[in-house]
């Protein structure tokens, strides 16, 4: 019986189905006569040799790296590199090439582990070399300042390793090979300094400096003396550099500076970011990439209210924005969401990016006003932003 059933209702639909495309088949011939054109997929576009500097990097961190055009509502990804754990990226100015160190695992999150550098075209994106690291010794935080740096006018590139003893190899981006490894015990992060060398801070509270040679190798090493008190109000380790000048904010509310220009690095004279003024409100630095520089040489920083012990990642409720010349601060902006990491743009007219939750949100920094937000679909961590120059 349950057969039959079956039988009569499957023979219903299919003699109904037959005759309702019968039916329809005239129709569609009459108002259809010529197919539609064939849909080119995928459709590739090529990029510009140079960037406008209303693009920016968006680093999510072990996700992707996204180029976006930051300076126009129309909200365009303009181009997507890929990246897995902890991708740091340098874009060079010498070359057409954007540099993507990365780790990746034979089994996705076990098996044999890879660390390399992948070298993409800046123009199509492509991939068109890599360098795999030696000793899968590179170190997997996050994204963040301090893990690859450049150095030798962009010739090299350093990577930061952490196993947790921890050393730099050093890469020759030209020949596309390691030179080799350099030990720095005790100290942490790459930030290049003179003209082929780099320093790194470390935790007897000292910068060791480190010149190398042209074969990459270790020339000298010179230590400062302790200038950063890690058990009362340690530095951030993010920074930003005005002519040469590289600035640390600490956890408490100072600016540290430190000339890298030359291969003499000097530890300069620290100044206080919070005004005698605004003390009551317990404002201090936080978020994540909390400071950012412009070509007017202001300095920019993320500052959260009533801030406390522990509080120093949380997102900050304003950016305040200092003459670094002239040790005071020049301006108040308020943001409309927390934020935790921001840069500025580059160019006559710069925009001041503040990643605030899964949206970045582009301001005005002269007026002082929110210009557009930009959702970020996908996004559940710390992003590091790098401006197109």
């Amino acid at each position: 019986m349950t057969m039959s059933i079956f039988r009569a209702t499957t023979l219903g639909i299919s003699t109904w189905f037959a005759a309702g495309l019968a039916g329809a088949a005239s129709p569609v011939a009459v108002e259809f006569p010529t197919p539609l054109p064939a849909e080119t997929i995928p459709k590739v576009e090529t990029l510009p040799a140079r960037y406008p500097t209303t693009w920016s990097f968006l680093n999510y961190a072990g996700d992707r790296i996204e180029l976006r055009n930051v300076g126009s509502d129309s909200r365009e990804v303009k181009g997507q590199l890929q990246s897995h754990d902890s991708g740091t990226l340098l874009v060079a100015e010498k070359r057409n090439e954007i540099y993507v160190a990365d780790t990746v695992w034979s089994r996705g999150s076990r098996g044999t582990r890879t660390d390399f550098i992948t070298i993409y075209d800046t123009k199509t994106l492509n991939a068109v070399g890599e360098i795999v690291l030696p000793g899968t010794k590179r170190a997997l935080i996050t994204a963040m300042e301090g893990l690859m740096a450049f150095t030798d006018d962009q010739r090299m590139a350093l990577v930061f390793n952490f196993t947790p003893a921890s050393s730099v190899t050093v890469v020759d981006l030209v020949k596309r090979q390691p030179l080799g490894q350099i030990e720095i015990p005790g100290c942490s992060l790459v930030y290049p300094s003179g003209t082929r060398g780099f320093s790194t801070l470390c935790s007897s509270g000292t910068l060791l400096t480190i010149r190398l040679d042209a074969n990459g190798a270790v020339a000298s090493r010179s230590e400062s003396k302790a200038f950063n008190p890690l058990d009362t109000d340690p530095l951030f380790t993010n920074s930003a550099t005005l002519g040469g000048v590289r600035y640390f904010p600490s956890l408490q509310g100072r600016i540290q500076p430190v000339d890298m220009k030359g291969d003499d690095v000097k530890v300069l004279p620290d100044w206080p970011l919070v005004p005698a003024a605004d003390a009551a409100g317990h404002w201090r630095p936080s978020g994540w990439q909390l400071i950012a520089s412009d070509e007017q040489k202001l300095l920019y920083v993320v500052m959260q209210a009533d801030a406390h012990e522990g509080t120093h990642k949380d997102p900050g409720n304003e950016v305040w924005v200092y003459n670094a010349a002239a040790k005071t601060r020049v301006q108040r902006l308020r943001l409309v969401h927390p934020g935790s990491s921001i840069a500025v743009t580059h160019g006559a007219e710069p925009l001041l990016l503040v990643q605030a939750g899964e949206r970045l949100d582009v301001y005005d920094p002269r007026a002082g006003s929110l210009v557009r937000s930009l959702d970020l679909p996908g996004f559940h961590t710390r992003m590091n932003i790098e401006p197109v120059r």
